[in-house]
Order: structure tokens, then sequence, then C-alpha cells
């Protein structure tokens, strides 16, 4: 398959997948499908609107180049990820990031209006700071807390443990399971609750 082809059909999206791996700035660029009209964030939380959820826990990754601890790569034609090992997504189109929509006109997605929270994320050799959002009465909190795997975060900027920091990054999907803390930025005031 023509990587080119492949994008202009709809379905094949470029990615780099960070994750746990000192082969850094991220262990694998590729391509995954994605349903025509779905975003990579349902792709990778599996939550289609109009369909039965069917978890999966690998990343299946076409035209794969795999970094190796040595620095070196390999070109790989098919290979799946284990989902709970990755970090965090970008998706790319045309060499940079695309937004939080990827694609206008996506149909079957209600709108809901959310506020963006300025946030740190603290992962295994990344640190990530960006904007949450979160539906009005939510806390950042409340989104770690729900069932869905990867959160969106935008204008985002991605701090390895080694390596060049990557700034202006307008989208990252991050594996929840992944982060080990979360720092708001811009704290909403203290609510006293009763016991």
């Amino acid at each position: 398959m023509d990587k080119a082809e492949g994008i202009s059909k709809g379905g094949w999206v470029q990615v780099h997948i960070y994750a746990p791996t000192y082969t850094l700035p991220h262990m694998c660029t590729g391509y995954i499908y994605c349903l025509p009209g779905r975003r990579l964030l349902d792709q990778l939380n599996e939550v289609f609107p109009g369909t039965v959820s069917e978890a999966k826990g690998f990343l299946p990754v076409r035209e794969g180049e795999m970094y190796a601890l040595r620095g070196d790569s390999q070109l790989v034609k098919f290979a799946c990820l284990n989902k709970a090992n990755v970090l965090f997504v970008r998706e790319f189109e045309g060499g940079h990031t695309r937004g939080v929509g990827g694609k206008a006109g996506y149909g079957g997605y209600p709108y809901v209006a959310k506020l963006p929270i300025a946030v740190k994320l603290y992962l295994p050799f990344y640190i990530v700071t960006g904007h949450m959002h979160c539906a009005e009465g939510q806390r950042a909190s409340d989104v770690l807390n729900l069932a869905l795997k990867f959160l969106p975060v935008t204008n985002a900027e991605i701090c390895p443990s080694v390596g060049n920091i990557e700034s202006g990054v307008s989208f990252v999907a991050v594996n929840k399971g992944q982060i080990i803390l979360l720092e708001e930025l811009e704290p909403s005031p203290m609510e006293v609750v009763e016991t």
C-alpha cells in the first residue's frame, strides 16, 4: 500500500506513538486505521456514536518504523502495540499535528461545551503540559475517573526526560493508565465538602 494513497482514501492516519522506552522522542511512527468519519480518540477508546464498544487491547500499526534502544530503526509492514503500554499518541497529516477534530465535518457527535483546564501530566519519561477539557460542573479529577482510556490534551508541550522539547502540539491523546500525577496549573477554588 502506498502511504499517500492510503491517507487519501480517508481511513489511514499517520501517528507517532510514545511509549515508556528510552527510544526518545517516540517509539513508533506508522499508520493506524480509523473508520471513515471517526476521530483518532474514538479509535483509541473504541467508542463510536451509534455502535456498541468492542474493547481491544492492541493497536494495529501498518507501514511502521519502530525505534530500538540503540537509536536505530526497523521498518515493519504490520505490528500490534499493547495499548496499556502506550503513553500518548500524536496524529500527523502532511508532517504537522492534526487538530482535535482532525477532518472537519464529523457527523454523529453531539456538541458539548467544554472548558479548558491548564494541566501538567507526569508520565514515565515525559511531562505533558496543556489543556484538558471538562464539561460544565466537571473538574479534572472527574475526567480522570471516566471510563474512557485516552483523554485529549490540546495546546500541548511534550517534555521528554532526554531530548528536545516539542511545543505547539495542537492535540495529543494521553493514556490515563500511564499518568503518574496530574497537576492543575490553574486550580479551581476549593469546595467545602460536608461529611
